[in-house]
């Protein structure tokens, strides 16, 4: 990694929604109506924070039909540290089960 690598990485994570957003994406991959409902954050912004960390690498992205499903990037070089900073964040307030529960777990498979 080189110090424009750093940056861009550095600049991606020094976000505290993207933090928000990466503390979700450690624990299950999500698409973007889910994270508007766990954030409580309209869809062109969760989207702007989404490019963000995908040209930082910092996420992969999967499309599903009409749907792109969210997930940490495993194989960025910084992934090790990335995951040992999000553990020492409090958990987040609402939870995906919070979602199902409400009966707002959106299901993008298709």
């Amino acid at each position: 990694m080189d110090y424009i690598a750093l940056e861009q990485y550095l600049k991606g994570i020094g976000d505290q929604n993207r933090l928000r957003i990466l503390t979700y994406l450690m624990h299950e991959s999500l698409c973007v109506c889910e994270l508007t409902e766990l954030l409580e954050m309209t869809q062109p912004a969760i989207s702007q924070h989404m490019r963000k960390l995908k040209d930082a690498g910092i996420v992969s992205e999967e499309k599903r039909g009409r749907w792109t499903i969210w997930s940490l990037n495993v194989r960025h070089p910084q992934y090790p540290v990335l995951i040992h900073l999000l553990s020492l964040l409090p958990a987040p307030g609402r939870t995906v089960e919070d979602l199902i529960k409400e009966g707002k777990k959106v299901m993008c498979d298709a």
